[in-house]
């Protein structure tokens, strides 16, 4: 039955401390309500795990908080179950994710074992004699950062413990031959996991009952997305093929997408990674994205990201965090990217404002850097767009976001009290059509006589009513652009600096 005293109430931060990986590390409030889907999960997993084990996978997109949440739910159960953290990215140097694996849980469960138990003391040298015999595979220095041993200079005190098995009385000789067949015969290699799905299950057994803790364990594999395709491959055959084992819970976090892709680099772009995938997992479940876009770049960004006073004269300007956070999180939900792509996204636009000197529409550059990833073709009209007498560019420019299906992007702008157009979404707004928005842009920035503009700006101040409507309000936002004195030839340089950098 399910745990009814667990709290998983987490109202209050905590840091961090029971995990090498994370010491001192901070987990804020639970401000977006996960601890009720950890216990659910919580409930579900004790329930069904008793027989056969059980593997999970998490699935959410990267930037929605899987490390947060499974490191708060380590939090809540320590006291109650045994549990384990595996970091596969920060492990990945091992070409045995079955190394990593069996290290992190010796690791995370010798200091729940009582002192001097000879059980104990036979289960850990046999294991050390597996990572021995592993050795030439890995440099031993690997080793020791991996599992915390140094294989040279430990001896087993119980010689009977492992006899008559292939783990037993290895010289260094015996040891590389081992490995060798380790690695070249898949039946050798098979029976000597089965001594370690022995002695993990009496690993944990094992534990003082003076802990009170009680089955299943629950280990955790964070960031397995973020590997080699090849190592995130392999230790999906270790946890399904090998430690599939009653009273054990493996909860594998992953953005499923991005874990998909590193299938397919190793087996090809025509596999079916979804089904390949759905072989080792028993369930699959989403973790709901209940982050606000605009949530997400202020926490990505900081309140404390200190603003630059020219960029006031920006239009729209940014005179305030909340300005900076709105122009992204509004091209981002207009183009749907990715909590990834919006992070990205920010990151180049962040590069530029370092750097810029003139003043620019930063929506213009914000919805160039979208379409140079997204829609490269719209990207390639707009840069060959002219103002010429027959207009060539913008129909060519018209086909393209036609054939994309962009036409509906708008781009909001808010007039606010001290005549400044600030980003803001939401009520009191009016918005350009992407179309629009693209060709006038081309020729507010396009280099022409001082004359030429003051004539255009003169035009268009003769159609300003002052009178607060939508119209009206475009006609001044069209004076504001032509004050601006970035050039297309600049915000096209801005555009191939920045995606430069690798994602």
């Amino acid at each position: 039955m399910a745990d009814s005293d667990i709290n998983f109430d987490w109202n209050e931060p905590i840091t961090c401390t029971d995990k090498e990986e994370s010491v001192g590390e901070l987990f804020p409030i639970d401000t977006l309500e996960r601890g009720k889907y950890a216990k659910f999960l919580h409930d579900y997993l004790v329930d069904n795990s008793s027989k056969n084990g059980y593997v999970l996978n998490l699935n959410a997109q990267w930037g929605a908080g899987k490390t947060y949440f499974i490191n708060r739910w380590m939090d809540s159960i320590k006291e109650k179950h045994p549990v384990v953290y595996v970091d596969a990215w920060k492990q990945d140097y091992s070409d045995d994710p079955m190394l990593t694996v069996v290290s992190s849980i010796i690791k995370a469960l010798e200091v729940h074992l009582p002192d001097g138990n000879e059980e104990v003391i036979a289960i850990k040298n046999k294991a050390v004699r597996f990572f021995k015999a592993a050795a030439p595979l890995l440099a031993k220095g690997l080793i020791k950062k991996a599992t915390g041993m140094n294989v040279d200079e430990i001896e087993p005190k119980d010689e009977d413990a492992s006899k008559g098995t292939d783990l037993d009385n290895l010289s260094s000789e015996a040891g590389a031959a081992l490995a060798k067949c380790l690695v070249d015969d898949h039946n050798e290699k098979l029976k000597t996991v089965k001594y370690l799905r022995d002695d993990i299950k009496s690993l944990i057994g094992a534990i003082d009952p003076k802990k009170n803790l009680v089955t299943p364990a629950f280990i955790f594999i964070d960031e397995l997305d973020r590997c080699r395709p090849s190592y995130a491959v392999e230790m999906l055959e270790v946890i399904k093929h090998f430690f599939e084992l009653k009273n054990i819970v493996f909860v594998v976090a992953t953005d499923t997408e991005q874990l998909q892709h590193a299938v397919k680099a190793v087996y090809g772009e025509g596999f079916n990674a979804q089904t390949y995938l759905g072989r080792f997992f028993r369930r699959r479940y989403s973790l709901p994205i209940s982050i606000s876009r605009f949530e997400f770049v202020k926490n990505m960004i900081g309140e404390d990201y200190q603003l630059n006073g020219s960029w006031g004269r920006y239009t729209p300007a940014i005179t305030e965090g909340g300005n900076l956070y709105n122009l992204v999180s509004i091209v981002a939900g207009s183009f749907n990217l990715s909590l990834r792509e919006t992070e990205q996204l920010a990151d180049k636009f962040l590069a530029v404002l370092s750097s810029a000197t003139r003043t620019m529409n930063p929506y213009l550059l914000l919805i160039l850097f979208a379409l140079h990833d997204r829609y490269y073709s719209v990207y390639e009209s707009w840069l060959a767009h002219e103002n010429d007498s027959k207009h060539k560019g913008f129909i060519n420019l018209e086909e393209k976001i036609e054939e994309s299906k962009l036409s509906h992007i708008q781009v909001p702008f808010n007039h606010s009290n001290n005549h400044l157009f600030v980003a803001i979404s939401g009520g009191g707004t009016f918005s350009l059509g992407l179309l629009e928005f693209l060709d006038s842009m081309n020729k507010y920035c396009s280099l022409m006589p001082s004359e030429d503009r003051e004539s255009l700006k003169r035009s268009i101040r003769q159609q300003v009513r002052h009178d607060d409507s939508e119209e009206d309000n475009k006609n001044k936002l069209r004076i504001a652009f032509l004050r601006l004195d970035a050039t297309k030839e600049q915000y096209i340089q801005w555009v191939e600096y920045a995606v430069s950098f690798d994602n």
